[in-house]
């Protein structure tokens, strides 16, 4: 009989679903409903369902999701619901804004319905609800993802956040009012806007090699010379001399023109880049120019103390990234990775403080030790958590080698923490800079 009494119960018991407990409550609600007042009723019903307007419920109301207080999607056949409150939190979005999603609105199934990319719309749905930033999830393309946050119309600043996070750079051309200063600054500094543009660039490529090879060949000892006799006359015909002459010389052309028709001063000599490019042809006027007024050689030994801006010229590689993505790609990595980067130096610098203190007390009193202070620790920490190893520095006694063996692994445990974070920033930097989003 036990078992007889549960059969007959299992029609009453049997599990509905959420759509199917809100229909059986819409039947409900509508037998409530009789004679003339019904069709009044169920009028108004309606119109304040389409309405998207927030009422009072009264006693005997249930609530369901198609009253003025929840709100019930359909994203191709995927249904979320959802307080109204929530999407109003942002007003200027899609689903924010009532007479915007009111064409979506289906009023047969009292739902709004959209045709779109479902797991797309779970983060996006899951922004509403909780806030934060948008996430993208790693099964969705990031080209459709995009797309749906432009239908969605989410606010641009939380795009804006989610292309940064992305590793997209948003960069901003300025160009010159006149069309002939147009030209020259597409010219010089957009290399694919022209064959012109692409062979100046070419130029430039190749004379910034040639100066930073000149420059170190010049140091070679075997090619090292003196220019000119003390006493005599400079030797103007020296290949050294001509070759740097010539190089300088475009670098000059090229800063002096880019001046004249960039489209803000201001902003121009903001540019790190174009600051290193005036900088670097300094040295060479002020010792020709020493060396012109007096016609001595000697007389080049007073502009030595501007010897070291000669440096500055191999500064002039970075000038390649604009011609290469895999150099812009770099160090968009690298200023991505920054603070990574720091906690990575905060802990080395940890470590090499409390290691070269302990390899100096360990070591203290043994003769033979090579750890005479504690800056001398700094080297040997440092060198050792590297595992460079110059053996310059070593440890003697047993428990500096002891020592010198937690270093060591402390080391290696140190340099794996920013390399997660600079392999995630590049992937990214470098999916997007190719062309190739991530699947």
């Amino acid at each position: 009989m036990a078992v007889v009494s549960l059969l007959n119960q299992a029609p009453y018991r049997r599990a509905h679903s959420s759509r199917e407990r809100l229909n059986v409550a819409d039947r409900e609600d509508e037998s409530w409903l009789h004679g003339d007042n019904r069709h009044n009723n169920n009028h108004a019903l309606e119109n304040k369902r389409s309405s998207g307007c927030r009422g009072t419920l009264t006693g005997s109301h249930q609530c369901s999701i198609e009253t003025c207080d929840r709100i019930a999607i359909n994203v191709s056949g995927m249904h979320y619901e959802a307080w109204q409150t929530v999407f109003e939190r942002h007003p200027s979005t899609l689903l924010g804004d009532p007479n915007k999603r009111q064409r979506y609105y289906d009023r047969r199934k009292r739902e709004y319905f959209f045709d779109r990319h479902r797991p797309t719309f779970e983060a996006i749905f899951n922004y509403y609800q909780y806030g934060g930033g948008l996430r993208r999830p790693e099964t969705v393309p990031d080209d459709i993802f995009q797309s749906e946050l432009d239908f969605f119309e989410i606010e641009s600043e939380e795009i804006d956040a989610y292309r940064a996070d992305e590793g997209y750079v948003e960069e901003t051309i300025l160009l010159p009012e006149g069309p002939i200063q147009k030209k020259i600054w597409m010219i010089m500094e957009y290399p694919e806007t022209s064959k012109p543009a692409y062979v100046v660039a070419i130029i430039s490529v190749l004379v910034t090699l040639v100066s930073i090879v000149l420059f170190c060949v010049e140091t070679i000892p075997s090619v090292q010379h003196v220019e000119c006799v003390p006493g005599n006359s400079p030797d103007f015909a020296d290949p050294f001399f001509i070759i740097e002459s010539l190089c300088t010389f475009w670098f000059t052309v090229e800063v002096v023109i880019r001046i004249i028709v960039c489209p803000s001063k201001p902003n121009f000599f903001k540019d790190f880049k174009n600051l290193v490019d005036i900088t670097a042809v300094i040295p060479y006027y002020v010792t020709l120019s020493n060396v012109l007024i007096t016609m001595d050689c000697d007389s080049a030994n007073t502009s030595t103390s501007l010897a070291f801006l000669r440096v500055i010229r191999l500064v002039r590689v970075f000038k390649l990234t604009k011609h290469s993505a895999g150099l812009q790609v770099l160090i968009m990595t690298f200023r991505a990775s920054l603070q990574g980067l720091l906690l990575f130096l905060v802990a080395m610098i940890v470590c090499i403080l409390l290691f070269s203190s302990a390899i100096y007390y360990a070591e203290l009193g043994i003769d033979e030790s090579q750890i005479n202070s504690i800056p001398d620790g700094f080297w040997w920490a440092v060198i050792t958590m590297t595992t460079v190893g110059y053996g310059d520095k070593v440890p003697v006694g047993v428990w500096g080698k002891l020592i010198g063996s937690l270093c060591a692994l402390a080391g290696v445990l140190t340099l794996s923490i920013p390399v997660p974070i600079i392999t995630e920033n590049f992937n990214k930097f470098y999916a997007h800079k190719t062309g190739r989003g991530r699947i």
